[in-house]
């Protein structure tokens, strides 16, 4: 399959309050911790960004990074009408507008399914982390002979020396940390 483009899920969708019945922060949102510079990657229209802006604080910063222009503009206007200072977004398909060992807490959630750039995104993602950053990368497992998807199997090798690891049925993570 050449020229595969990246998957781009509705706004709309990503933005369902319906979403935390299914999809929880509780896996991860206890490793961020005030006056952190934290990376939402693929943030979408920022539905974690903005927990993670609350628990860094003032004194903390989010970059919220997606690959869909769309996404971004809706997060924006989000950030300005609830006066959210501490939260700069970016378009980009990769992660080169962040800064190489700058980052203490990485947020991939279900990013590596929508790529087939499997192993260059993880390699990203260790590369902008701070000398003990910890990076939580999550999956949705597909079916079918896409090449986005990624097993389990695929995302325990990317980080083979990951802290914590889950798989479940549907989804598998891992804690990473460089």
């Amino acid at each position: 399959m050449k020229n595969v483009e990246d998957r781009k899920i509705s706004p709309f969708i990503l933005s369902l309050p319906l979403r935390r019945l299914i999809e929880s922060e509780d896996d991860f949102i206890d490793y961020v911790k005030p006056g952190m510079v934290v990376l939402d990657h693929g943030c979408g229209p920022g539905y974690y960004t903005f927990s993670l802006a609350r628990k860094v604080g003032n004194k903390g910063l989010v970059y919220a990074l997606d690959s869909d222009e769309r996404q971004i503009r809706i997060l924006s206007s989000k950030l300005e009408r609830e006066g959210i200072t501490n939260v700069k977004t970016f378009v980009s398909r990769d992660l080169s507008p962040i800064p190489s060992n700058s980052i203490d807490f990485v947020l991939s959630k279900d990013v590596l399914c929508c790529t087939v750039l499997h192993k260059e995104l993880a390699d990203e993602i260790k590369r902008v982390l701070k000398p003990g950053g910890l990076a939580f990368v999550s999956i949705r497992k597909g079916f079918g002979p896409d090449p986005r998807n990624i097993s389990a199997k695929e995302l325990f090798s990317l980080f083979p020396d990951s802290v914590k690891r889950y798989q479940g049925l549907l989804s598998a993570w891992v804690l990473y940390k460089k």
